[in-house]
Order: C-alpha cells, then sequence, then structure tokens
C-alpha cells in the first residue's frame, strides 16, 4: 500500500475519494497514454485489494509522474517523516494565495512565483531558465537543496507538451537543489 501523503496527494489531485471501484476506473483513464496503470494495480496500491506482489518501479513512477514528480525516489523522498524535512521544506499548499516565492538555483538561475492557490504559481520573473515569465506550474512542496518538481505548465493559455504531445515537465536545480527559498505572505 502506498504511504498515506502520498493518497491523500492524488486524492486532491484527481478529486476522488478511492473508496469505490467506480473511482479506480476514473483514475485508471486519468494517466497519460505512456503511464497508464490498470483498475486493479491502482486497487492494490490504494489497499482496496490484497496484493502479496511488490509495486515494480515503472508502476511508482507512473503516480509519481501523474503527481507531477520525475521519479518515485524523489516523490517518496518529500515525506515529511523528520524534523530536516520540516526545517528545509514547504508544502505548497500551505502558502497563502498572493504570497510571492523566491527561489535560486545553480548556475545563475531564479524564479520569482506569485501564489494563485491550489498548488498553481504564476512566474512573474525568471532569470536564465527555461521557464518563463507568465507562465503558470504546478508545485506541491519547495525543499532546499533538493530539485524542484515542475508541472502542468500553462504558457500563453496553453499545456506545454513534448513532439509526441506529453505534458512536459521541468527540474529546476537537478544537481545541487534548491540554494534559495524565500516566502513573503
Amino acid at each position: 500500500m502506498l504511504p498515506n501523503f502520498i493518497i491523500e496527494k492524488i486524492k486532491q489531485q484527481s478529486g476522488l475519494s478511492l473508496d469505490n471501484a467506480k473511482d479506480f476506473e476514473v483514475l485508471s483513464s486519468a494517466f497519460s497514454a505512456a503511464d497508464r496503470l490498470g483498475v486493479n494495480t491502482l486497487k492494490r496500491l490504494f489497499g482496496y485489494a490484497k496484493s502479496p506482489i511488490a509495486p515494480r518501479k515503472a508502476t511508482l513512477d507512473a503516480l509519481a509522474h501523474y503527481l507531477g514528480c520525475n521519479s518515485w525516489e524523489s516523490l517518496n523522498g518529500m515525506a515529511p517523516n523528520d524534523s530536516e524535512w520540516t526545517e528545509k521544506a514547504v508544502c505548497a499548499d500551505e502558502i497563502k494565495t498572493g504570497s510571492s516565492i523566491e527561489l535560486e538555483w545553480l548556475p545563475d538561475r531564479k524564479l520569482i512565483l506569485l501564489c494563485i492557490g491550489e498548488n498553481r504559481f504564476r512566474i512573474t520573473e525568471s532569470l536564465n531558465g527555461k521557464l518563463q515569465a507568465g507562465d503558470e506550474i504546478t508545485i506541491y512542496y519547495f525543499r532546499l537543496e533538493h530539485p524542484l518538481d515542475v508541472s502542468h505548465i500553462v504558457r500563453d493559455g496553453k499545456t506545454v507538451c513534448d513532439a509526441d504531445g506529453n505534458e512536459q515537465c521541468y527540474v529546476a536545480g537537478k544537481r545541487n537543489g534548491l540554494r534559495m527559498l524565500k516566502i513573503r505572505e
């Protein structure tokens, strides 16, 4: 079964209670074609059906992609299970709408974001990066010294996709993580 914080994030992302068979059918259809998970697999992951079989890494990565992370390791590493995590991390859903967030990472990259609510942010300033001022993005966690996973990038009213039509994600600070995080309410 999945960790509770991940189950809650998937419920929040999907808008489903995941307490009946129909919800798992709806959730299964919400995954991209590359990451499609079957109804029975989802039921096992959420403890709705019993299974002695551990999930494959590809299955866990698909869940991470659904939540906007690049891998299961990056998603699972966000778990608020120790004091070091809480000292260096902020859950995006705890940031007040209208707050400004300033981020920096190497080499010489900077973003200033405006929280527009429900884990969504508008980029108000971008320095030396691929993301642009005006882009709207989804972020679930900000964690110093760790990469920042950005998903659901909307530019000029359209979701940013790769050449195959798959929704693109972005990772800031892939090597060294965020070196600065300031939140101003």
